[in-house]
């Protein structure tokens, strides 16, 4: 490990770096302005990629890598591509910004157990899913993307833009979030989510248990669980567009990200306009390559507007929030495209409206999050009733084709018929034996958490299917579509428990 203090006097900065090798066989480290270095130094004198350290022959050595301003050690200037070795006690001066070397101990050794795995060409099929982090990559101070490859190795078979349930245990209990896929299925050896740190001291987003459990945790090495098979429906395949509009703001990137390495990895003849918003150039995730993309590809158009520019930072893109203005301006032909839009629900909200006030063909429009509190459940007439039981195929197997089930849209219920008095609304879980009210206040999640009765949850909004089980008996009421549930789930009797609230006596499987 090299341990390094940073001191800008100028600017009143004084930070401490340790590089260590946080994937197998990683012994180099960049230095620069650049969100994506190892030592960031938010600094105009400092470039981009400003120098690199790297370990070898037991000993850490700097090069400058051409840098605009040039490095100093120990009072000696630095030749650009010139290495030299560091030593405890060595002072590196970067522009106004020193460095002082205060440890230097060899890279730890990682252990033969946590060494790559061989391929397989054996895909993922269903079921739940052991995999082990592989790569952990620093994106921006609060943006980290994690590599995960599967054990035993399997080819991760989804759709750019599709999202799945991780399962991580915390404090000795289980706990599940959903995370959109920021890998593409081209690359299918590996698959990574990008996710970010949620600020405790922010009311107004969700807790971010799993999200920070992550970034504090979760190391080379370690072991996580995916549950079921990669799910939903925001994907651009596999009726590709011949022109896309991806608008995304923070962390609302990553599904845009794995579209546009499919269409950038299998030369796809798609035409993409990538407008993305972030607060500052510091919180660009996937800034570099991102830029590498719109140099290299001539189908790729990259614009990026920023809602808090910093001061000390300089930028000369789009800044504010995006408007009819600056959607006419950067996509003239935006009644051409379809529009896939990822962010905050007040992001995704604002963007609707004004695609919507700028006649936009919004059969052409699709939305992704997970976000956002739950609505107020509203005690009224049921809109769903619970599916039959599938009958049995000619075989007699039981099973279903999903290709041949329509999905089942929102019925008003006809009033009972019978005289006698309509069951009270109540949930009977059948493995725990128990029996509880309900009030139509509350979710069959909420009833089986105030029971003590084990029912796995994931976003408790509806959109992941965690909560997904099997009902007997009953009916129950959404207040919007049931989205995480197919055609498949609904004929087969499966609520979602977090969003399906009791309309008379239900008999689920908990």
């Amino acid at each position: 490990m090299l341990k390094i203090k940073s001191v800008n006097f100028e600017q009143q900065q004084f930070q401490t770096h340790q590089l260590e090798a946080t994937q197998p066989d990683r012994l180099e480290w960049m230095i620069g302005r650049n969100p994506s270095c190892d030592v960031v130094l938010a600094n105009l004198e400092v470039s981009r990629i400003h120098g690199q350290i790297v370990y070898r022959d037991e000993a850490y050595y700097f090069t400058d890598v051409g840098s605009t301003s040039g490095s100093v050690l120990n009072g000696e200037i630095i030749a650009p591509n010139e290495t030299r070795p560091l030593q405890a006690g060595d002072l590196l001066q970067i522009g106004e910004t020193f460095l002082h070397v205060e440890e230097v101990t060899p890279p730890a050794v990682f252990e033969a157990a946590i060494a790559p795995v061989p391929p397989s060409d054996r895909n993922w099929m269903s079921g739940e899913l052991v995999c082990r982090c592989l790569r952990i990559i620093d994106e921006t101070p609060d943006v980290k993307t994690f590599c995960f490859i599967a054990e035993p190795p399997v080819l991760f078979d989804f759709q750019p833009g599709q999202f799945i349930n991780l399962e991580v245990e915390i404090n000795g209990k289980p706990a599940i979030r959903p995370y959109s896929i920021s890998s593409s299925p081209t690359r299918p050896y590996h698959l990574a989510i990008t996710v970010k740190r949620v600020p405790a001291a922010d009311a107004s987003l969700p807790p971010g248990l799993v999200s920070n459990w992550l970034h504090e945790h979760l190391n080379v090495g370690d072991r996580v669980r995916l549950l079921d098979r990669p799910m939903g429906n925001f994907t651009c395949l596999p009726n590709l567009p011949p022109k896309l509009l991806l608008i995304s703001a923070g962390s609302g990137i990553t599904p845009m990200m794995s579209m546009s390495r499919w269409v950038q990895d299998t030369l796809s003849n798609c035409d993409i306009v990538f407008l993305h918003s972030a607060r500052t150039p510091n919180d660009i995730v996937f800034r570099t390559e991102l830029e590498t993309m719109a140099t290299q590809m001539p189908n790729f158009h990259l614009a990026v507007t920023l809602t808090r520019p910093a001061v000390n930072l300089p930028w000369m893109g789009l800044t504010g929030r995006i408007s009819q203005a600056m959607l006419n301006w950067v996509v003239p032909d935006l009644l051409d495209r379809a529009v896939f839009v990822c962010g905050p629900n007040e992001f995704m909200q604002s963007i609707k409206s004004t695609l919507q006030a700028m006649d936009f063909p919004m059969r052409n429009y699709q939305e992704e999050s997970f976000g956002g509190k739950k609505a107020t459940p509203r005690p009224t007439t049921p809109t769903i009733a619970k599916p039959p039981l599938p009958a049995t195929n000619g075989n007699g197997n039981g099973k279903v084709h999903a290709e041949a089930l329509p999905f089942i849209e929102p019925q008003v219920l006809p009033p009972r018929q019978s005289k006698a008095a309509p069951a009270s609304p109540a949930v009977s879980f059948t493995r725990s034996s128990q029996e509880v009210s309900a009030d139509g206040t509350s979710s069959i999640l909420e009833l089986a958490e105030q029971s003590g009765v084990s029912i796995r949850s994931g976003c408790r909004v509806g959109a992941c299917g965690a909560c997904k089980v099997r009902s007997h008996e009953g009916q129950v009421r959404y207040d919007s579509l049931p989205t995480a549930l197919s055609a498949t789930d609904q004929q087969a009797g499966y609520v979602l428990a977090c969003v399906a609230y009791p309309v008379d006596r239900v008999v689920v499987e908990a």
